[in-house]
């Protein structure tokens, strides 16, 4: 290395954990397009949960290695609850739109009109428009794998926010293909998970955990119903107290 280039390298550092988030992101995506090919169209639904859990541990991944998105775009609460009818110019939080809101009702004002739909932003991850299909999927998948190739740990971070959209892109896919809507036929819950060891027509995961606890005997024992706060259990006693 010439005194010129090693003069050029010393401003140059890399990102804490980049190295190992990095190659943990590679790890997690090298087998993920074989067990995509084993998968076919009408498969059951329970084969693409590996898939999901997958793509989601990657995505984690390179979200951590991205810079910190808001979904929000608010300093106190990047992370906190969407407000659906945020008025025009106000954020997207909340919490802080409800404490303004507040305010306004204290001081005898009204807050202004909601914002339009095309106005109200979304932020945070891009979720992909329906259908939610295998080859969609795979298409994906493969828009991920073409970008992994090329990180490196000098890549810039717009790289790194890409394929964490990306990869977003593709854990929602896989994860509406893993938990189709109403696939169980239940209508009191339409988003439930399908149980495998249900039989047919009685899918939904809730109603069979229901059916098996509704069938236990007395003697099995329950976990007791979480309470609220301030309230008391009232506990039965196995053996009454001896009088005096």
């Amino acid at each position: 290395m010439s005194p010129q280039d090693q003069h050029g390298s010393r401003g140059y550092s890399v990102p804490t954990g980049r190295p190992y988030a990095l190659k943990e992101l590679q790890a997690s995506l090298g087998s993920l397009g074989d067990h995509l090919r084993e998968l076919y169209d009408g498969a059951h639904p329970a084969e693409y949960d590996t898939i999901a859990d997958a793509l989601y541990v990657a995505f984690k991944t390179a979200a951590g290695l991205a810079p910190a998105k808001s979904y929000t775009g608010c300093p106190e609460h990047p992370n906190g609850a969407l407000d659906p009818e945020a008025p025009d110019g106000w954020g997207r939080c909340l919490i802080c739109n409800d404490r303004r809101r507040l305010g306004q009702r204290r001081q005898g004002g009204r807050p202004a009109a909601p914002a339009p739909a095309a106005e109200q932003r979304r932020l945070g991850y891009p979720v992909p428009e329906p259908p939610y299909t295998l080859q969609a999927l795979r298409d994906c998948v493969r828009t991920v794998e073409d970008q992994r190739f090329h990180l490196s740990l000098s890549s810039p971070a717009q790289d790194f926010v890409r394929i964490a959209d990306d990869l977003h892109r593709a854990f929602i896919v896989a994860r509406e293909l893993s938990r189709p809507r109403n696939a169980s036929g239940c209508s009191e819950h339409p988003g439930a998970p399908i149980d495998p060891d249900a039989p047919p027509g009685e899918g939904c995961i809730f109603c069979a955990g229901r059916k098996r606890r509704a069938q236990r005997s007395a003697q099995t024992p329950q976990m007791l119903p979480r309470i609220r706060r301030g309230e008391r259990r009232q506990l039965q006693r196995r053996f009454e107290r001896p009088p005096g």
